[in-house]
């Protein structure tokens, strides 16, 4: 069986050194990291790269925010560009349009469907660069449907050549197994993204800083919750997933660190 490696994304403590975050990372095990991007090309991308090795450490992903950063102008391009620079071959969009039905925006079948001729074009663009460029995913796939299928079902359908950051947290929240979901959708998967929370009702949380709140589960530190860890652990080893990214979309009661 393939031995994973931890990687993480998120956990950085506002107005700290990104780089004293990434040691502390790397000290207590992790080898990589979904913020990488963001650092690197602050000052000379190269010298970053071989300080950030040096740790112990790797970028594991460039990022599109979500599909419509992808139709603008040379906005594929770009991504690719940035990729190859800091070797990395994975690409990921953040969330798709269905992710603001989380604050009662409505989502139609036209509007999806746009969405994947997007992400498909963009996909087929970066895999012909030796990019997999993968789509992550929050609950609303699971929960929003058209014609019978979920919208995380026509995804994978009606764009073949996009893969999946699968994150079983959202996947549970949702109503799924998420082991059950590894196991199905292995063939797509590009990452998988933990997270943990408490049972119980749900938190409301600003949405990126505005007055906007929508709902969120009570996140806790990963293995702390009722969440199925070990089986999603062990399912990522059988399939043989390379890395499992650690994240916690809100921090609540603890520090990014702790």
């Amino acid at each position: 069986m393939k031995k994973m490696k931890a990687g993480f994304i998120g956990f950085m403590e506002q107005g700290a050194d990104p780089w004293v975050q990434l040691e502390k990372a790397a000290k207590i095990g992790y080898k990589g990291t979904e913020n990488g991007e963001f650092i690197l090309f602050r000052g000379d991308v190269q010298e970053n790269l071989a300080r950030m090795r040096d740790m112990g450490m790797e970028c594991l992903t460039v990022a599109a925010g979500n599909s419509e950063v992808l139709e603008k102008e040379d906005g594929v391009k770009k991504m690719i560009e940035r990729a190859h620079i800091i070797g990395t071959e994975r690409a990921v969009v953040f969330h798709g349009k269905v992710y603001f039905t989380k604050m009662n925006r409505p989502v139609t079948y036209d509007d999806v469907m746009h969405e994947i001729e997007v992400l498909q074009k963009a996909a087929e663009e970066c895999r012909r660069e030796g990019i997999r460029l993968a789509y992550h995913n929050h609950d609303p796939e699971f929960r929003i449907s058209f014609n019978g299928l979920t919208v995380l079902d026509m995804l994978l359908a009606y764009a073949p050549d996009l893969w999946l950051e699968l994150d079983v947290g959202w996947t549970t929240y949702a109503g799924w197994d998420p082991v059950d979901v590894l196991k199905r959708v292995a063939p797509r998967l590009s990452a998988v993204h933990f997270k943990d929370f408490f049972p119980g009702p749900d938190v409301q949380v600003p949405l990126w800083g505005s007055r906007e709140l929508y709902s969120m589960p009570n996140f806790c530190s990963l293995g702390s919750g009722a969440r199925d860890v070990h089986g999603c652990l062990k399912a990522c080893a059988e399939i043989g997933m390379d890395y499992v990214v650690v994240e916690q979309d809100y921090m609540h009661r603890l520090t990014p660190m702790e």
